[in-house]
């Protein structure tokens, strides 16, 4: 994750990597929504396995340029977030902007003659190292769902997931070892091919 200068709701500045430590759940909205981001929020506010602020981080980032202070507070009040451990914020400038919404691969198009936009409906989870490790896609979520995710964010893979790394790399070996052999085999058996042909008259 790019380290991007973002601005709450309250009007302070702050660096995105001030939040190391604790994973984050990045959830991109623009605050005129008036169908998926509301339920998005609203859904996720339902479904959080934990704290925000003590056990993890929640952004509710606007994506829209034209956003302005006015707006991400009043998506606050509307929503009943605290602002703290639930941020709603906005990227200091275009340019970071659009370098946060690169590295989460978010793709949005506006609708002529309107405020709104086309957008994916996503949950970005983020490790305390700064790595984005997980997305969960939908408008309404599971507790269990986001639990896993946060889970994972922290490092704690599933154990299937270990062992197919492993596996991988077994298959890996296997398939050098296969392509050696294949070549050694064929070496002997062209240079075996060249000795009879020297024996026969």
């Amino acid at each position: 994750m790019p380290n991007v200068r973002l601005i709450n709701s309250y009007g302070e500045e702050f660096d995105l990597y001030s939040l190391k430590g604790k994973p984050i759940i990045l959830s991109p909205i623009y605050t005129n929504c008036s169908s998926a981001c509301p339920i998005i929020t609203d859904s996720l506010k339902k479904a959080l396995p934990g704290r925000p602020g003590e056990d993890f981080w929640v952004i509710s980032l606007t994506f829209d340029p034209t956003d302005g202070l006015k707006n991400i507070k009043d998506f606050q009040e509307k929503h009943g977030l605290d602002g703290k451990g639930w941020i709603v914020a906005m990227v200091k400038n275009k340019e970071d902007l659009f370098r946060l919404l690169d590295a989460i691969d978010f793709r949005f198009m506006s609708i002529p003659e309107s405020k709104d936009f086309v957008h994916p409906n996503l949950l970005v989870f983020i490790s305390p190292d700064m790595k984005i490790k997980k997305y969960v896609y939908g408008v309404v979520f599971d507790k269990r769902e986001l639990e896993k995710a946060l889970d994972y964010a922290k490092g704690k893979a599933p154990l299937w997931e270990k062992v197919q790394r492993f596996l991988f790399f077994i298959a890996l070996l296997g398939l050098v070892l296969t392509g050696v052999y294949t070549v050694i085999t064929l070496a002997k058996y062209l240079h075996k091919r060249e000795e009879a042909k020297k024996v026969l008259p």
